[in-house]
């Protein structure tokens, strides 16, 4: 390539970057102006938030965006199930004849 199809090449670039860069901008006073008017966050805020709150859930090992993690690693014992004797003189009895 001739140096003149590479400054071409490059100014291209360089409108491509700040067009992407402009739309960008715009972008992030319409979310803001929109939030201010009708109180709901943008997308990408909700949309890193769950992020965040996942990757912190994933860390301790709790339920996504609690803290149940921490509080369920120091409980020691985990029951499963308790048991319980059923009598057959109990009125449920009645039900099974």
């Amino acid at each position: 390539m001739n140096w003149i199809a590479r400054i071409f090449m490059g100014l291209l670039g360089l409108v491509f970057l700040a067009a992407l860069l402009l739309g960008l901008l715009c972008y992030i006073v319409y979310a803001a102006i929109r939030w201010l008017l009708t109180g709901r966050k943008p997308q990408v805020v909700m949309v890193w938030q769950q992020f965040s709150n996942m990757r912190k859930g994933a860390r301790w090992g709790g339920q996504f965006g609690s803290e149940a993690g921490h509080e369920a690693a120091g409980q020691g014992d985990i029951v499963d199930v308790e048991v319980r004797e059923i009598r057959p003189d109990t009125p449920q009895d009645k039900w099974l004849k």
